[in-house]
């Protein structure tokens, strides 16, 4: 008996629906930037790019995750007006580790990944809180902390398991389900 894997028709191409998963994850970083730049600048916002690329990095490779990630941040920094590639560095690094992880140790569950960003989003805190307020000793830098940072990042974390969730559904609809179907005994075959 041979056992065969053969893919199960569905109606869309493998390669179209990588490209479907690729436009999804496409306007929905574009989605989340227009998030964080519309509005007026006092209100603190969530930061879901932060998540969004994380929950890529969880079905990912390293490289795709990487730039992902190196884009997400370039995203953050663009509207939160920092240092260009300053977050694109530190997601793109966080990215590729957090992708390495998850093939080599971790199992892709939500409690893996909310474990994951929850790190990610508490580095970047305090990377963001230090780099940015602590060492130039800007007047009243805790009133930034209380009032803009530390709700940013709770509205964030907060909000992730939608992006897990989001990133799961797509990568369900975009794989190909295989079926494995058994061929019948050939008479033709000689037995030793």
């Amino acid at each position: 008996m041979k056992a065969q894997s053969k893919q199960k028709s569905t109606g869309l191409s493998p390669n179209f629906r990588i490209v479907l998963k690729w436009i999804f994850y496409s306007l929905t970083l574009i989605f989340f930037y227009c998030q964080m730049v519309s509005g007026d600048g006092s209100s603190a916002k969530a930061l879901m790019l932060i998540p969004f690329s994380t929950a890529i990095a969880c079905y990912e490779g390293e490289v795709p995750s990487a730039i992902i990630g190196a884009v997400s941040g370039i995203l953050i920094d663009m509207a939160t007006g920092q240092l260009l590639g300053f977050t694109g560095l530190y997601l793109c690094l966080f990215c590729g580790i957090i992708s390495g992880m998850f093939r080599q140790f971790l199992r892709k569950n939500i409690i893996n990944y909310f474990a994951l960003t929850l790190a990610t989003c508490l580095i970047y805190l305090y990377i963001d809180y230090y780099f940015f307020y602590v060492i130039w000793d800007y007047e009243g830098y805790e009133v930034v902390l209380k009032y803009r940072l530390i709700p940013s990042h709770l509205k964030t974390i907060l909000l992730s398991p939608l992006c897990y969730l989001a990133c799961l559904a797509i990568g369900k609809l975009s794989t190909v389900k295989r079926k494995l179907e058994l061929e019948e005994k050939s008479e033709m075959v000689d037995r030793v």
